[in-house]
């Protein structure tokens, strides 16, 4: 009786495991394919309707050099313009949102750049990243990973954290990739840190899951927050 019990507790647990690594797969996939529909919307908004705008704009400009136009006609044009202008801008946040260009076009590292400095332009919190191009040289799926957990983690120090300066980290060795977000804001109580999903970290936490990875959220009350990441690399 004893033996049948650790047996069939043996094979709930086998049964519990295998269950574990189909949902980790599910949720890889699905994160895959958000990615690749993420990548095509922002496409089509950059180079589809990002185009029909700055046509627009560019007839508008022809019009302003009319002199046979009033003053309150030309006033009127100007004020398309502006609004056109403010159109542009907000679709190209937008596109860059949902899928940086840089990420495709200039790698991980640039991607990371380009991300570093807006961040610190449109919030005024610095943002130091400690990193080289030839650490962050990896494959589409590393990148792409490696990149929403940082935009995430910066998005959690704007709407939680009331911090004034956050250091990213990279470390490379020949088999692995670690890195660290690191701020200086209010930290996160312990009751808090157990409700995860409100500070993001579910995603991040199941992003670095997918990847077999490592993931620790180091927080103290008025002491800020360390995230930690080790992913594999082979």
């Amino acid at each position: 009786m004893i033996f049948r019990d650790i047996t069939e507790r043996k094979v709930a647990k086998e049964k519990m495991a295998l269950y574990h690594d189909e949902l980790t797969q599910l949720s890889s996939a699905l994160q895959s394919i958000r990615e690749e529909e993420r990548k095509h919307i922002a496409r089509e908004l950059h180079d589809d309707l990002g185009q029909l705008l700055a046509a627009l704009r560019m007839d508008l400009s022809l019009l302003q050099r009319d002199s046979v136009l009033t003053g309150k006609t030309q006033q009127t044009i100007n004020s398309m313009d502006q609004l056109l202008l403010t159109s542009i801008t907000t679709l190209r946040r937008i596109a860059t949102d949902l899928r940086p260009r840089a990420l495709d076009e200039g790698g991980l590292y640039f991607a990371l750049q380009t991300l570093q400095k807006d961040f610190s332009q449109r919030h005024g919190i610095t943002c130091d990243l400690l990193a080289n191009e030839e650490q962050l040289t990896l494959d589409d799926a590393h990148s792409t990973a490696i990149f929403r957990i940082v935009q995430e983690s910066l998005t959690n120090v704007v709407r939680h954290a009331d911090a004034t300066e956050v250091q990213i980290t990279f470390e490379r060795s020949p088999d692995s990739l670690s890195f660290s977000i690191i701020d200086n804001g209010k930290g996160i109580e312990a009751d808090e840190m157990r409700k995860s999903r409100s500070f993001g970290l579910v995603g991040m936490r199941e992003r670095v899951k997918a990847m077999h990875g490592e993931f620790l959220v180091d927080s103290q009350p008025g002491e800020g927050t360390q995230l930690k990441i080790n992913l594999p690399l082979s």
